[in-house]
């Protein structure tokens, strides 16, 4: 957990903005997000440390973009048995590169307890003695924080900028057109899924997942078929409510329970008399702070992970924004974990180079569709890369690679006692423009990367230089010390 000096340290250095990208052009920004289309059905998002609140932009927090993406980023990895998301890679710890897909036009909202304090939250309309809120029966006598019977669904619509979200039950969005009857039926089912899942993790962690909003979308395969998609961001400080479970066991009146949001936000806003008409105060930095804090708390508590900060010595966040979406990746391409260790020695020596590097399985002869989607993702990646394909037995992983893909490929099989060494003529043999280069050595292979990688980056030319300035030294060492004998 970071100090509040640390905290106070940042307050200077927040990821405002990133109006342009080299390359891309003029970004689609929201309200915290900023998004580029990418090729082959992707998107770029980066997500600013901007908080809203009142559906208005307030402010900056430190490091709250970065706690979005990465904690959003740990969700969908570990919900995809779930739904499936549209989480491709992260390049930097503020971005994410995901698959485009078409928005449903509803917010979905799940509660499991009766609270809030907008003119939409279910406590507002319960208490305002409003018939079947969302279209819902709830017990009579309930009280403000009350844990519901069961979770429960309130849809809304999606207000334009500056505007409001518009309660609907269920079946008004059916009845108005907005999403067909069956797809309802499913968004529904996945929604109280993914919020079952997201209390069973709250509560390991000592909170209580109170409300969420999920959005999701439809992303369409090459003949037109759709895969219902969770999008946006997942179970975070900005889209959820999380209180501290103990503080809610022992709640009253006087003394509500504590949270780990965005709540204390709203909060004090509201206490200045804000509710998002007109210019918004300036926030205080102790308050920005403060929810800084809370921010990097929960991610601490639901990842089990210490928060890692940017660097605050590395330049302003948006320089090393588009440092890391433009510096060298090279995709480590497996047929089988057999191939783990030859391609973790693979990625130590990327390492070495500054280069870096991610493992992936995807067999070219078993699961071809499997692959090609990982390549797309790759390729709709705006970094700079080499690809290595591991394969031993009938390498066609290497060929299917270069085929499919434009930056260079390598193919680098690993020894097999079981098959006489390395098949090496099945990643030659290969048609006409399919044309991997064939290096057998994994440390052979990461210089061959570094090689073609350093013709546009000098780091990685200066790191190259000074391997083989090292590797000359010792030879004349090894030669002086035959004379010396």
């Amino acid at each position: 957990m970071l100090t509040v000096s640390e905290l106070e340290a940042a307050l200077p250095h927040v990821l405002e903005s990133l109006p342009r990208l080299a390359g891309h052009g003029p970004a689609l920004s929201g309200k915290v997000r900023d998004a580029w289309v990418l090729p082959k059905g992707m998107r770029l998002i980066v997500t600013s440390d901007r908080v809203s609140a009142f559906d208005r932009v307030v402010g900056t927090i430190p490091f709250k973009g970065q706690v979005l993406n990465e904690l959003s980023a740990w969700w969908f990895r570990h919900t995809r048995d779930v739904v499936d998301n549209h989480l491709v890679t992260v390049p930097d710890p503020n971005a994410m590169v995901v698959r485009d897909a078409e928005p449903l036009p509803v917010e979905v909202i799940v509660r499991g307890f009766l609270t809030g304090v907008t003119s939409t939250s279910l406590w507002t309309m319960y208490d305002k003695n409003v018939v079947r809120p969302y279209g819902l029966d709830l017990p009579p006598g309930m009280q403000k924080n009350d844990r519901l019977p069961h979770p429960v669904v309130t849809p809304t619509t999606k207000a334009l900028a500056g505007q409001h979200d518009r309660p609907l039950s269920s079946a008004e969005v059916v009845s108005s057109g907005l999403i067909p009857a069956e797809l309802w039926a499913r968004v529904e089912a996945t929604a109280l899924a993914l919020f079952a899942a997201g209390q069973r993790r709250a509560e390991a962690a000592g909170l209580l997942l109170v409300d969420t909003k999920y959005e999701f979308g439809l992303v369409r395969d090459a003949t037109g078929r759709a895969t219902l998609t969770l999008i946006d961001e997942l179970h975070t400080p900005d889209s959820s409510r999380y209180w501290l479970k103990d503080a809610w066991e022992n709640r009253s009146p006087e003394h509500p329970p504590a949270h780990l949001d965005k709540e204390l936000l709203r909060q004090e806003l509201a206490a200045l008399g804000y509710r998002g008409d007109g210019p918004a105060p300036a926030l205080p930095d102790a308050l920005r702070v403060r929810l800084a804090a809370r921010y990097i708390e929960l991610y601490e508590r639901l990842t089990r992970e210490t928060f890692v900060p940017r660097p605050a010595d590395a330049g302003p966040v948006a320089e090393q924004v588009t440092r890391a979406l433009t510096r060298p990746l090279v995709p480590i391409l497996m047929g089988s974990r057999s191939d783990l260790e030859h391609g973790t020695r693979v990625k130590q020596a990327l390492a070495e180079f500054g280069i870096e590097s991610e493992l992936r399985i995807a067999s070219a002869h078993k699961s071809p569709a499997l692959l090609l989607e990982v390549l797309d993702g790759y390729e709709a990646d705006p970094r700079p890369k080499v690809y290595i394909a591991i394969a031993g037995r009938s390498n066609a992983l290497s060929g299917m690679l270069c085929a499919a893909v434009s930056a260079p490929v390598v193919s680098c099989p690993p020894y097999s006692d079981r098959f006489g060494g390395a098949d090496v003529f099945s990643s030659l043999r290969m048609p006409s423009h399919v044309a991997p280069a064939l290096v057998l050595d994994p440390e052979n292979a990461a210089f061959f990367c570094a090689k073609v990688l350093g013709l546009r980056e000098p780091a990685v030319r200066d790191r190259i230089a000074l391997v083989q300035a090292q590797s000359r030294e010792k030879l004349r060492h090894d030669d002086a010390s035959l004379h010396r004998d």
